[in-house]
């Protein structure tokens, strides 16, 4: 990198001083941290593992808060890209035997090719709003068709079984994550560490430069900003944080299945950020955790209860909390419903004097 370079690049991150209002995400990523070091203590194996689940998707919200919540690109087919790195690494490891990092990799390449390759010619095409979003979702369709169709690498719809565990190193001097505890932790330093490097990011003049464009991109453009550019590294980069999400899991569960792709889950990813509050950070994350845990307790009772609740929780968020879960959107919500239920008795007086003229 040469030297011009280096100085656009630690202009970008340059980050301005810490203020009050950054000492609640601080304090609350100390409280993940010590929360994730002490968990394995006091939680038996099989709930660890359900949790770890859970923190997976819990890093398909950030990749995707990145998208929507920062560069305001809304998209219908996000967990193209976990499934991408899901079956980049199954493919990998278990066809070709590759070691577990490899696998990783090479599921991370597939999904940042196919993020730049099908952004690029959206995004530098002025394609925006609901026709992204619409397009992305046919992309979906197409990568879950392919899952099924091509049954000699993918398995069809059996899908892959059989995947390894995490490991690293070579040899003797090789570490085994494919336990419970040692799952638990990697998948919690990946999840911490992306949301720590997200956060960094978004409070520099990077994350300003994002907020503009999310904002007004036709205003940002005539700034100077080359906003394709910067939308379509968004784009990657969300891909690229998803497709690992996706990695952790094949390698955590040791099967990936056509349904990696389904619309459901590409829905439930879209309401965990807009439950956690765009552009939060943690607040996504929180939510798809909670959620997760929330779908894997009622899916314990029945399998089809939880789309009906899922429709419920949009329906929901979309009248009461546009803004996301907070203490001051729950405020609003409940005045909202104060407000109705007060109007009602004076809607209901009018109507019957009309009736009575």
């Amino acid at each position: 990198m040469s030297e011009k370079h280096a100085t656009g690049l630690r202009l970008w991150l340059a980050q301005p001083a810490l203020g009050p209002k950054d000492a609640p995400p601080l304090l609350m990523w100390g409280a993940a941290v010590i929360a994730a070091a002490i968990l394995p203590l006091f939680v038996g194996p099989w709930l660890l593992s359900t949790a770890r689940d859970a923190l997976v998707m819990g890093i398909l919200a950030l990749s995707y808060d990145l998208l929507w919540g920062r560069a305001g690109v809304l998209t219908l087919g996000h967990t193209t890209f976990l499934g991408l790195g899901a079956y980049g690494f199954a493919v990998a490891t278990v066809q070709f035997g590759q070691a577990p990092v490899a696998g990783l990799a090479a599921g991370v390449l597939c999904a940042a090719a196919v993020a730049v390759v099908v952004g690029y010619f959206l995004l530098f095409a002025g394609v925006r709003l609901h026709f992204f979003a619409i397009i992305s979702l046919a992309v979906l369709i197409v990568a879950q068709q392919l899952a099924v169709s091509w049954q000699s690498v993918t398995g069809g719809d059996t899908g892959i079984l059989g995947i390894p565990g995490l490991s690293m190193g070579e040899g003797s001097h090789a570490f085994d994550l494919g336990g419970p505890r040692a799952s638990w932790y990697a998948v919690a330093v990946v999840l911490l560490g992306a949301i720590a490097l997200a956060w960094f990011v978004c409070r520099s003049h990077y994350g300003k430069l994002l907020d503009a464009i999310a904002t007004n991109e036709w205003r940002a453009k005539a700034c100077g900003y080359h906003t394709s550019f910067h939308l379509l590294s968004v784009f990657v980069v969300s891909a690229v944080l998803a497709a690992i999400a996706g990695g952790l899991m094949a390698s955590c569960s040791g099967v990936v299945a056509p349904d990696v792709f389904s619309p459901l889950l590409a829905t439930e990813v879209i309401l965990w950020v807009a439950i956690g509050g765009r552009g939060r950070t943690g607040g996504p994350v929180v939510a798809a955790v909670a959620l997760t845990l929330l779908k894997q307790t009622i899916a314990s009772y029945s399998t089809d209860a939880w789309p009906l609740i899922l429709g419920g929780l949009f329906l929901a968020c979309v009248l009461f909390m546009p803004n996301g879960l907070r203490v001051r959107g729950l405020a609003a919500a409940s005045r909202r419903i104060l407000r109705a239920k007060s109007n009602r008795p004076l809607l209901h007086r009018a109507s019957h004097a009309q009736e009575e003229r």
